[in-house]
């Protein structure tokens, strides 16, 4: 018969466990409410925390069942722990003894909003910090299991949680577990929870990853890190956390489905933004609720122009944007890749025109992006169609004083000799208004798109007559200057965040 002065794990899954001393004597002491009482005394001195018993039931010489075990925080604050039934088994093969404890029916809290620092640090560092070498435990089981884990913004509710716990190296616990309710949410297909922690001197979680079938994104979790509540959007994939002793962060990895920009962009300096999108992420991370990494491809639809012109100093300019991203590698402040394409509509000239304060022109300008490749932060190239369409039914109209000014400052273009500046009328009727942007490595050129020699950006109409009055040029046009302009405003933006990774990428730890 085997001396049973053995310890019992009862919670050492993920972040809590710790050991339960007790001795066994006759069989009908195991069931004396004297024997429990004693147990329950030695739960409270070992973790130094109000322990609960409900009871002790002999199985077999070599097994035990403590049924309903509940550990508190300080004052009875709330549960840390709790199971309906611990089973207890000693087992010897080749003279070699080994443990394994089941835990059937419970819930098992890592730090809640009800626990405080002082708390946490305590239950780490009492009970939990016992060597599992010591215990001969190799495996802990769980069945029908609540898990819930906090860390700052970020909490994950698993339920009806069934699995494993590897301990056979006692250095380094490993947890493969199967939840099939994750944050209220039903997943018929199940949850797959893989965690590894490091049991010596309190347990510390460095790693937590779930895979998941396709469910909703608000069952994620996420919404918190992120600066609000998400409703829209699935997700398919992994979600990966990593334990930092600053900022925790979160990686994702997988297939987003009709996501809401308005809801994942709250906490970015340019956000939010409006549209929807569904993306194949290789891979995104979230820290200090800021999405500071993306990798990825995919589609955005809808895409709201305003905030974007605001970050240009524009102000709000209508107009939206489908775009098709074949290659996405973004940083803080930081494009490494970007390549894409799609078409930007519904822009009023009115209201483009109307910061140049020269006049005002009539139509609706659409635009057209065949390709635009970006690496490092500079244009490699890009291929850009403008158009400008008059208004329905109406011919389309452009000031004088504003036609002048963009063709001799904007576009540096001379005026024909053949059509005298004053033969030409307050408003000026365009026939066609058109150009095609091309860059390579920050430089562009100006491409007519219509004419004979389909030179031309702008025909007008004067006295029944068409004139193409502004023509593309051979010099090219260095974007380098408002490039850097555009990256330093984008440094100005939410400093607390941008300014440290922004000059970590443009100084010396380039």
């Amino acid at each position: 018969m085997h001396s049973y002065r053995k310890s019992l794990l009862v919670a050492s899954v993920l972040l809590v466990g710790g050991s339960v001393t007790w001795t066994a004597t006759s069989a009908y002491h195991l069931r004396s409410d004297a024997y429990r009482r004693d147990v329950q005394q030695d739960l409270t001195r070992f973790f130094e925390l109000p322990c609960d018993l409900g009871g002790v039931r002999g199985r077999t010489f070599s097994s035990r069942t403590f049924e309903d075990v509940v550990i508190w925080l300080p004052d009875r604050r709330d549960r840390v722990f709790s199971c309906e039934a611990a089973i207890w088994q000693e087992n010897e093969a080749n003279g070699v003894e080994s443990n394994e404890l089941d835990l059937v029916s419970g819930m098992l809290a890592i730090r809640s909003d009800k626990w405080v620092k002082g708390d946490y640090r305590h239950v780490l560092e009492s009970g939990l910090g016992h060597d599992f070498e010591d215990l001969k435990l190799v495996r802990v089981g769980m069945e029908a299991f609540e898990v819930s884990f906090e860390r700052g913004d970020f909490l994950l509710i698993c339920r009806d949680t069934s699995g494993a716990i590897d301990l056979n190296d006692p250095k380094v616990g490993v947890a493969r577990l199967h939840a099939y309710e994750l944050n209220g949410r039903r997943i018929d297909q199940g949850v797959q929870i893989h965690a590894r922690f490091k049991p010596e001197g309190g347990v510390q979680v460095s790693e937590l990853v779930l895979t998941v079938p396709k469910v909703p994104l608000e069952s994620m979790g996420i919404g918190p890190l992120l600066g609000g509540k998400i409703q829209y959007g699935e997700f398919a994939g992994s979600l990966q956390y990593i334990d930092h002793a600053e900022t925790p962060e979160v990686w994702l990895k997988g297939e987003l489905a009709d996501v809401e920009l308005a809801e994942v962009t709250q906490s970015m300096a340019w956000g939010p933004l409006s549209g929807r999108f569904s993306v194949s992420v290789d891979a995104a991370r979230v820290s200090g609720e800021v999405v500071t990494h993306f990798r990825g491809k995919g589609r955005i639809d809808n895409l709201e122009l305003a905030p974007f012109t605001r970050l240009f100093g524009r102000g709000d300019l209508a107009g939206a944007a489908s775009i098709h991203l074949d290659a996405v590698d973004l940083a803080l402040g930081h494009i490494e890749r970007l390549r894409l394409s799609g078409n930007v509509s519904g822009i009023s000239l009115e209201d483009w025109l109307r910061p140049w304060g020269r006049g005002s022109a009539t139509g609706r300008l659409s635009i057209r992006n065949n390709n635009l490749d970006i690496v490092d932060d500079n244009i490699k190239s890009c291929d850009i169609e403008v158009v400008v369409l008059p208004p329905p039914g109406q011919p389309g109209t452009i000031d004088r004083a504003l036609l002048l000014s963009a063709a001799e400052e904007a576009l540096n273009f001379s005026w024909p000799s053949a059509l005298p500046q004053n033969l030409l009328p307050e408003k000026v009727e365009y026939v066609e208004f058109g150009m095609r942007l091309l860059v390579r490595d920050n430089k562009m050129r100006i491409l007519g798109t219509h004419g004979a020699s389909g030179d031309t950006i702008l025909t007008i109409r004067v006295g029944g007559m068409s004139f193409g009055v502004i023509k593309e040029e051979s010099d090219s046009l260095d974007l380098e200057p408002y490039l850097v302009a555009l990256r330093r405003k984008a440094e100005s933006y939410d400093r607390d965040r941008v300014r440290e990774w922004w000059q970590s990428r443009t100084g010396s730890g380039r």
